[in-house]
């Protein structure tokens, strides 16, 4: 747990939205369906899209590349530009990453629109997932706030 902290306490604004961006790419990933394994095709919206019609391995690549730049970019950056790109990917990402929870539970036979009982299950775990980004983002803020 020390070791986390340290780490988060490098980059804070960064980590305050790591979480719901590696959520939506794994998500993004897993959430394919068993037409994209056998033929690419693909269901994604964002530029993603290209990566993971190429292949799955080039998505999981460029989402490193991807998290090594903007780590970067927020060790250089400063206010009030790192805030805003901050709760901008944090809200980017966690939509991003939620929609694919309720398409994964939806698929799954989790959620059913016409089924209460289940949409207030789903409606739940959605709940519990965006208070943990708030959780995880409110206390790498506080780590930067801190340092500064």
């Amino acid at each position: 747990m020390v070791r986390i902290k340290l780490l988060i306490k490098k980059n804070p604004l960064f980590f305050a939205f790591f979480f719901p961006a590696v959520m939506d790419g794994t998500m993004t990933l897993l959430g394919q369906d068993a037409s994209y394994w056998t033929s690419r095709v693909v269901n994604e919206g964002s530029p993603a899209y290209f990566f993971l019609l190429a292949s799955p391995w080039l998505f999981v690549a460029g989402s490193v590349v991807w998290f090594v730049f903007w780590y970067q970019i927020f060790r250089r950056i400063k206010e009030p530009f790192n805030v805003f790109l901050m709760f901008l990917f944090i809200a980017g990402h966690s939509w991003g990453s939620g929609s694919w929870i309720w398409r994964v539970m939806r698929v799954h036979g989790l959620y059913t629109v016409n089924n209460q009982t289940s949409v207030l299950f789903a409606w739940g775990i959605a709940v519990v997932y965006f208070a943990l980004i708030a959780l995880l983002a409110t206390y790498c803020l506080r780590i930067y706030l801190e340092k500064r």
